[in-house]
């Protein structure tokens, strides 16, 4: 990865696919899709939380009350999250 892709990405570098009504899988549209490093992560709509999984840290899922903050968590101005475990 280039010096600029190393950085996180801003919030209009992130493309979202929907994979199902409750799940969706975030990406960096810096990089092919035909590149899996394109994949940051994933969001899972379970209950009233959005929870969400980071590939660089898969372990401490994060868990925010709407979709669109869990979508910016991904870019470098990500707010708090609303709780966080890790398993």
């Amino acid at each position: 990865m280039t010096d600029q892709l190393s950085a996180a990405p801003q919030a209009a570098d992130i493309r979202i696919s929907i994979l199902s009504d409750h799940e969706w899988r975030i990406c960096d549209r810096r990089i092919p899709e035909s590149n899996a490093e394109c994949v940051l992560g994933y969001i899972e709509k379970t209950g009233s939380f959005f929870e969400v999984m980071k590939l660089q840290a898969p372990r401490n899922l994060l868990y925010y009350t709407d979709l669109e903050h869990a979508v910016e968590s991904f870019s470098s101005n990500a707010p708090v999250a609303a709780a966080s475990r890790t398993i």
